[in-house]
């Protein structure tokens, strides 16, 4: 619901509450006061009577008049004065009526006198109705006029404050374009646009510093590691014994890591600040090159892959993160299995599923996907590789998750967010051999 259907809504439910309170207020005020004047004009008439009575008239016509003139025996009540509510049937109308009747004794010598003078009132529910029947037509007004006022607003006053929203959506911290937004005299709305416009600048400022460090820091690191690379391959063609021969394959090793580690933190740094921009590819023909590459590996490892890759299967996501992530997922794959185990691949227009036998995990499944996260301390692995590939899968809007289940290590790319991927079978292991044939 917007802002300003909100405020109307809660400015008509108060108006709402406040009119049937007041209502019933002006009901029980309106009722009383006709009671007390008409009791006051009733029991001034009675007076006027009570006067001549005890200047010594006694014949008072009152024939055609609502008053009755009695002489009774006996004392005056303690209330020289009482009021009385009746239901009366009127003939002439057909109905009930409210009568008021005020009574009033008064001693004039030995004589006492009972006047009783009446008159027919309003009831209080006819007012009521009368003011239920007022009280929904103002609503009705007043809604038709907050609703018109709500729009009219909605276009005029709150348009800075769309199009602020508009501006910060559109913002693109790659593009380092500064925001532009639309004057404004609120002064709420000021201070949001001087908000908005500092925090942009702040961010595109933190972004050019960081990607600049990043990729000065990649390029510095990768010369050394290339001179050190370089110097202990001449140092190992000199005369050295074994164990010397053997430290600088050490070292060869290291540097080699050192180097993968640079890189894949360098890719993870352009991942984080979305430097790569989508495009449609077909991701079949892309899978079985990559798998392809790998099948002197596989061989050597005496592994037996099993795959069923459906044709025409076209992805929105960049070609080089594309290779990496197939890349990553393959190799983890071989480089994570057993001697003569197997490789399950399965390929759909909804996922990639990768399935391999292996050792169990060593670490929980959840932090397999962070960075430096390996299952073992292997000189092999950097650690980086499940990051990158849920990095890939989140910029590229994918969803991906592991399991191990019975001596299978189990990986699905889901390339439909909204998929339910966590109760969908696993594919079958026992495909026909991968067959590379052009997509």
């Amino acid at each position: 619901m917007k802002l300003i259907s909100k405020i109307t809504f809660w400015y008509i439910v108060i108006i709402v509450l406040i009119m049937c309170l007041t209502m019933f207020t002006a009901r029980n005020s309106i009722a009383k006061h006709i009671r007390e004047h008409e009791t006051q004009r009733l029991t001034a008439q009675n007076d006027s009577i009570g006067a001549l009575l005890l200047a010594g008239v006694r014949d008072i016509n009152t024939t055609g008049t609502p008053i009755t003139i009695t002489r009774i025996t006996g004392n005056i009540p303690h209330s020289k004065t009482q009021v009385q509510e009746t239901e009366h049937y009127n003939s002439h109308i057909g109905r009930n009526e409210h009568r008021l009747n005020v009574i009033s004794w008064y001693q004039a010598g030995n004589d006492t006198y009972k006047v009783t003078s009446y008159n027919y009132v309003t009831r209080s529910y006819l007012y009521f109705s009368s003011l239920v029947w007022t009280l929904v037509w103002k609503l009705l007004l007043i809604a038709v006029a907050v609703v018109i006022s709500g729009a009219l607003l909605s276009r005029y006053l709150l348009s800075p404050f769309r199009h602020t929203m508009s501006a910060i959506k559109q913002f693109d911290i790659t593009k380092k374009d500064k925001v532009r937004l639309m004057q404004t005299t609120t002064k709420e709305f000021k201070e949001l646009n001087c908000f908005v416009s500092h925090m942009t600048d702040k961010a595109i400022e933190d972004y050019t510093a960081v990607k600049e460090f990043s990729e000065n820091a990649s390029h510095e690191l990768q010369t050394p590691l290339a001179v050190l690379q370089s110097k202990l391959e001449l140092l190992a063609e000199t005369g050295i014994d074994e164990p010397q021969a053997k430290l600088i394959e050490e070292m060869q090793i290291a540097i080699e890591k050192l180097s993968r580690i640079n890189r894949s933190l360098t890719l993870l740094t352009k991942l984080d600040n979305l430097e790569f921009k989508p495009s449609q590819i077909k991701f079949c023909r892309l899978a079985k090159e990559v798998v392809g590459m790998y099948n002197d590996r596989i061989e050597l490892k005496q592994l037996k892959i099993n795959s069923r890759m459906d044709s025409g299967i076209y992805l929105n996501i960049h070609q080089t993160l594309a290779e990496i992530l197939l890349n990553n997922l393959i190799s983890n794959a071989i480089r994570h299995n057993i001697e003569g185990g197997s490789i399950d691949l399965e390929l759909t227009n909804s996922h990639l599923y990768i399935s391999n036998t292996g050792l169990p995990p060593e670490l929980p499944p959840d932090e397999l996907f962070k960075r430096f996260r390996k299952s073992n301390q292997s000189a092999e692995s950097t650690g980086l590789g499940l990051a990158i590939v849920k990095q890939i899968c989140e910029v590229s809007n994918f969803e991906v998750s592991y399991d191990y289940h019975e001596s299978w290590h189990h990986i699905r790319v889901q390339f439909n967010k909204e998929g339910d991927f966590k109760n969908e079978p696993r594919p079958d292991h026992g495909y026909p051999p991968l067959i590379l044939e052009p997509a």
